[in-house]
């Protein structure tokens, strides 16, 4: 199928955080389920006809994918590829991702109208900007920022600049990103605080302004709660697949178009049917053998991942999980994940304390939030800004080894 390109206007497919071979809670493949969303994306592919297709990082779920991950990437965008030919696909590696595996994938497959942007590669002090430039002829211009560990708006903005000198025909510039920006809503993620900025997912949150202004849509990935944010041209797309229990919204993918350069975005989002659904059970802690009545009495028709959730001061009986598998057999297709355990507010407290940690939240825990919560919990006091300072250092310069 050839799309023809009727006119000027510039129609973008932004998506990100596929999260491609993501074992959930160490046990259950989730590739029936990226399937049945690239299924999706390529009816509206098909449907749509976008001028390019593109995603803000974390292809890959971790850096050192499997055999089958990466077989099952490759075969899907072959086929994207052969569905539209002239669509050029664009990705970024994202902090879950290898940049250097990233960037060895380049070469051949820009043969297929298919560009992979790893890394950031510096001559001296300055930028390499060649790679991150990409043109949709007589449509617009695409800059490629993938993740970079420290701070981002340097190249943001150079590359920007380099735009600006060979746009001649005034066409939409679109700058991509994978990042943290401040004031975003970080519903599904774990936050903490260090020297004034948020650090989401490992990423030190930076400031919108801090990036100039000369670009029309900025398609970010990292953040996994679709949303728009206030300057009206920056948005993340949020991930297409429902990652875990905290993701408790609708997963889409955002088709943006742009008429000119400086116009405003037209962004729509296309909401994505998940093929298994996650389900809390109760929504809020109940003691055991309520949690467990409930369950009993309110098993979902659709299949899908189950947490229950428990409230609880004591260590829970060791036939919990047989006798929560037991009542999940009753239904269809319903699959036993864990369970979360909240311990009852002490006196003069309101609310419940913190949940614990069970092993598949554990995995997805920044390290930075885990060393500071347990040293509170444990000596009862807050973590100063120089064991901060220097914890963070320390996670930064391992999240840096591990990306080459």
């Amino acid at each position: 199928m050839s799309f023809s390109k009727l006119n000027r206007t510039m129609k973008i497919l932004h998506t990100s955080d596929w999260h491609i071979g993501q074992i959930l809670n160490f046990h259950y493949d989730r590739q029936e389920e990226h399937q049945f969303f690239l299924d999706q994306l390529c009816d509206i592919i098909e449907r749509e006809h976008p001028d390019v297709l593109i995603v803000s990082g974390d292809i890959y779920d971790k850096n050192t994918p499997g055999n089958n991950a990466m077989k099952f990437l490759s075969d899907n965008l072959l086929r994207i590829c052969e569905l539209a030919p002239d669509m050029p696909l664009i990705l970024t590696a994202g902090n879950h991702d290898s940049s250097s595996r990233i960037e060895s994938m380049a070469g051949v497959w820009r043969r297929v109208n298919t560009h992979f942007v790893g890394a950031a590669e510096k001559n001296g002090d300055d930028y390499l900007l060649d790679k991150h430039i990409i043109e949709i002829p007589g449509k617009g211009w695409i800059a490629a920022i993938p993740y970079i560990p420290d701070y981002q708006n340097d190249l943001y903005n150079s590359v920007l600049s380099e735009i600006r000198t060979r746009n001649t025909q005034n066409l939409p510039v679109i700058l991509m990103g994978h990042t943290t920006i401040g004031n975003a809503v970080f519903a599904a993620h774990e936050s903490v605080s260090f020297n004034g900025r948020d650090i989401v997912g490992g990423i030190n949150s930076m400031d919108i302004s801090e990036i100039d202004d000369d670009y029309d849509y900025l398609a970010l990935g990292h953040i996994h709660t679709p949303q728009t944010l206030p300057n009206g041209k920056a948005r993340y797309c949020g991930s297409p697949v429902q990652l875990n229990f905290k993701e408790q919204f609708a997963h889409s993918v955002t088709m943006v178009t742009v008429d000119n350069h400086g116009d405003t975005p037209k962004m729509e989002t296309l909401e994505l049917e998940p093929l298994r659904r996650f389900y809390v059970i109760p929504q809020e802690p109940k003691p055991l053998e309520e949690a467990l009545e409930h369950l009993e009495t309110h098993l979902p028709d659709q299949q899908g991942y189950v947490q229950l959730n428990i409230l609880s001061a004591e260590r829970l009986p060791s036939d919990t999980e047989n006798r929560i598998r037991s009542i999940l057999e009753r239904g269809e297709g319903l699959l036993y994940c864990d369970y979360k355990v909240s311990r009852p507010a002490r006196e003069g407290q309101s609310a419940p304390e913190k949940p614990d940690f069970n092993l598949s939240e554990f995995r997805e825990k920044d390290p930075f939030e885990i060393a500071e919560r347990y040293f509170t919990e444990t000596l009862q006091t807050d973590m100063d800004d120089t064991l901060k300072e220097l914890l963070h250092s320390v996670i930064q310069e391992v999240r840096e080894e591990e990306a080459r």
